[in-house]
C-alpha cells in the first residue's frame, strides 16, 4: 500500500486521529446495563413471570395453543417501555372492551403495576414466540382509587430516595440514584442506579429493608436506560426517541455514520446519553441498498483515461458520485490530488475502473455547487426572456450640475490639485510659507 495516502488504513476505515478513534469506539458500546425490563433467567415456558410478587401470571407453556390475535393485548409499563403481550380473551365480552390508551392494572415481573394499552400490530404479533405471551396477568381496568394510590406512592418514593442517599453517604457507596419506584400493592421498592463497575450493596439492602419495611430490589442500569427514564430533548429540539416511541434500543455503529457521510466528530454524532444517535439506524437500510453498486472506501480503482491508480476516499450515494484520491508519483511528475467521478463512470470487471467518456470530465469540487432554489429559477427565467428585458435609460444631464473643478495647484481646497512643494501639512490645515529673499524655494518650513 502506498505510503503517500492521506487517510487511514482499512482496519479503522476512518480519517480520524487515534484519540478520536478510541472515543468513537466508546460511543459505539451498546451492551452496558440491562437491555430491557425483563429478567431473562425467569423466562421459561410455563414459569411465573416473577417468583416474588408476580401473582398467578405465567408464561405460555409449549402445551398451550398459540393465542389468537383477537385474544391478546399489547401493553407497556413505562413510557416507550418494553412491549408485553398478555392473553385476555374476556375483552371480547361486552363491558370489557379495551382500546389504545386505556390504563389497566396488571402483574409485571416487578409486581402489580399500572400499564397502558397499545395499538396491536399484526406484523409484531407474528414475530412473537409462544413463550412471549403471558396469561393470568390482567387484573382489572384502572380505577380512580388506583390513580390516587399511584400519586401517594410517588411521594413515598421521593422519601425513600432521601433515605438511600443518606445511607450511601454513611457507608461511602458511590452510586447515582436515578429513580425509585414502589409497586402498586406497596410491597416492593425498586431502586434504579448507575455506577462505574460493580457495587457491593449488601449492607445497604439490609439497612433499607429495616427502615422501609419492604422488599428491596436494586437495578443497575446503563447510560441509555438512564436517559430513557429521565427523558429530555435531543439536539433536534424534539423529545428523545427512546423516551417517546422506541420500545427497544436498536444497535448502531460508527459504520452507519460513515456510510451516511456524517462528520466523525464524537460531539456531533452522540446524544445526551453519551452514545451514538439512535436515529443513525433509521435510514441505514436505505443507504445499504443505495451503496450496493458502489465500491467500498479504501478500494483500489484505476482511471483508464489517465492510467492512474487511486483509492476510493468517499462514497456519496445520494449525490451519486465518488471521491477518488490519487497519490503522488514523482517519476511521472504526477501530483497528489482528489477527483470526483459520477456513478456512470464506474465499471467493475474483476476490479473497479473509471471509464469516463470524453464528453465528461471529473469535477474537483462537486459538493460546493449551490443548488438553485425555486425563486432563483423564476428570476433566471425572467431575466433570460428577451421580452422582459428593457433597455437601460441614459441618465439625463441636469443643467444645474457643476463641472468638476480643474486641476489648479494654487487652490488648496481642490482635491484634484497636484501637490505643491510650497504647501506643507495636511489638507485641512494648509500653510504657505513666503518665498525666501535669496530666490530659493522655501521647502524646509518656516525657519526663524
Amino acid at each position: 500500500m502506498d505510503n503517500n495516502r492521506k487517510f487511514t488504513k482499512l482496519d479503522r476505515n476512518m480519517d480520524v486521529s487515534e484519540e478520536e478513534f478510541r472515543t468513537l469506539q466508546e460511543l459505539e458500546r451498546n451492551d452496558d446495563g440491562f437491555k430491557d425490563e425483563e429478567n431473562t433467567k425467569y423466562k421459561k415456558a410455563g414459569s411465573p413471570i416473577a417468583p416474588l410478587g408476580g401473582g398467578d401470571a405465567l408464561y405460555f407453556d409449549y402445551t398451550d395453543e398459540y393465542p389468537a390475535f383477537e385474544d391478546v393485548i399489547a401493553i407497556q409499563f413505562q413510557p416507550a417501555g418494553k412491549v408485553y403481550w398478555y392473553f385476555y380473551p374476556e375483552q371480547k365480552n361486552p363491558g370489557n372492551e379495551l382500546k389504545q390508551g386505556d390504563i389497566i392494572v396488571a402483574y409485571s415481573e416487578r409486581g402489580m403495576e399500572l400499564a397502558e394499552v397499545l395499538n396491536k400490530s399484526m406484523e409484531d404479533y407474528k414475530r412473537q414466540n409462544k413463550i412471549n405471551f403471558i396469561k393470568n396477568g390482567f387484573v382489572r381496568k384502572a380505577e380512580t382509587a388506583d390513580f390516587e394510590r399511584e400519586k401517594q406512592l410517588e411521594i413515598k418514593a421521593q422519601s425513600a430516595k432521601e433515605v438511600i442517599l443518606r445511607i450511601n453517604k454513611e457507608l461511602g457507596i458511590k452510586m447515582k440514584i436515578i429513580k425509585v419506584k414502589y409497586t402498586l400493592d406497596d410491597t416492593k421498592a425498586i431502586f434504579y442506579f448507575s455506577a462505574n463497575g460493580r457495587v457491593d450493596f449488601r449492607e445497604l439492602i439490609k439497612r433499607l429493608a429495616y427502615e422501609l419495611k419492604r422488599r428491596i430490589e436494586m437495578r443497575q442500569i446503563g447510560v441509555r436506560d438512564t436517559t430513557k427514564i429521565m427523558g429530555g430533548l435531543g439536539p433536534c429540539g424534539r423529545t428523545l426517541c427512546c423516551r417517546k416511541h422506541m420500545h427497544n434500543f436498536i444497535p448502531v455503529s460508527i459504520k452507519m455514520a460513515k456510510d451516511q457521510n456524517f462528520s466523525l466528530n464524537p460531539n456531533k454524532i452522540s446524544g445526551i446519553c453519551g452514545r451514538l444517535f439512535c436515529c443513525l439506524g433509521y435510514e441505514n437500510a436505505t443507504y445499504e441498498e443505495l451503496r450496493k453498486d458502489y465500491p467500498q472506501e479504501e478500494t483500489a480503482i484505476l482511471d483508464r483515461s489517465s492510467n492512474r491508480k487511486g483509492y476510493v476516499k468517499k462514497v456519496n450515494a445520494i449525490g451519486q458520485n465518488i471521491t477518488v484520491f490519487f497519490p503522488e508519483n514523482a517519476e511521472k511528475k504526477e501530483k497528489a490530488e482528489e477527483k470526483i467521478f459520477p456513478r456512470s463512470a464506474l465499471e467493475f470487471n474483476n476490479g473497479w475502473f473509471i471509464n469516463l467518456p470524453q464528453s465528461e470530465s471529473a469535477d474537483h469540487d462537486l459538493d460546493n455547487i449551490t443548488p438553485i432554489v425555486a425563486k432563483e429559477k423564476e428570476l433566471l427565467r425572467e431575466s433570460s426572456n428577451p421580452e422582459n428585458q428593457e433597455k437601460p435609460e441614459r441618465p439625463q444631464q441636469n443643467p444645474n450640475n457643476k463641472k468638476p473643478a480643474p486641476k489648479d495647484s494654487s487652490n488648496p481646497n481642490n482635491p484634484n490639485a497636484k501637490r505643491n512643494q510650497n504647501w506643507h501639512g495636511n489638507r485641512r490645515n494648509f500653510k504657505k510659507f513666503p518665498p525666501r529673499k535669496d530666490g530659493k524655494d522655501n521647502q524646509g518650513g518656516n525657519q526663524e
